[in-house]
């Protein structure tokens, strides 16, 4: 049997080790968000729009029109475990990330700012990296 002396420092490194990778994780999410914002500032807000598809919302702000796009990453459950697999209820979302994007009245994107909790977990899979301003294609 283990003894007791010993999990109390098991349980504090394991401790540490979460709250390190908590930072870690929120110092990723912040820088690359703000990359992906300042990626957009001075271009017209319709190129965004075609890259990341219509917004869920647009909102007037003081200064001109804000953008809403919100990611929802939905709980995983085992197969056949319930109503869902019937499509009787819609799965529960388990965390989200909302980017908003503010442009003035002459169209062109001025900020962004973004929330939630499943931020990081899109840098983490790489999926942020499709939301960085693509440059204009050229006419041919």
């Amino acid at each position: 049997m283990p003894s007791r002396r010993h999990s109390a420092p098991c349980v504090a490194m394991i401790s540490i080790c979460a709250m390190s990778l908590t930072a870690a994780c929120a110092n990723i999410e912040a820088s690359t968000m703000q990359r992906i914002f300042d990626s957009w500032r001075g271009a017209p807000v319709d190129q965004a729009k075609a890259q990341w598809g219509p917004p869920q919302s647009v909102q007037a702000v003081a200064g001109g029109t804000a953008y809403v796009w919100t990611d929802e990453v939905p709980t995983a459950h085992p197969p056949g475990s319930g109503p869902r697999d019937a499509r009787l209820e819609p799965p529960p979302t388990a965390a989200y990330c909302q980017r908003k994007l503010m442009a003035g009245p002459d169209g062109n994107v001025i900020g962004g700012e973004w929330s939630g909790s499943a931020c990081c977990v899109q840098t983490l899979i790489g999926q942020c990296a499709g939301l960085t301003r693509k440059p204009p294609q050229a006419a041919s």
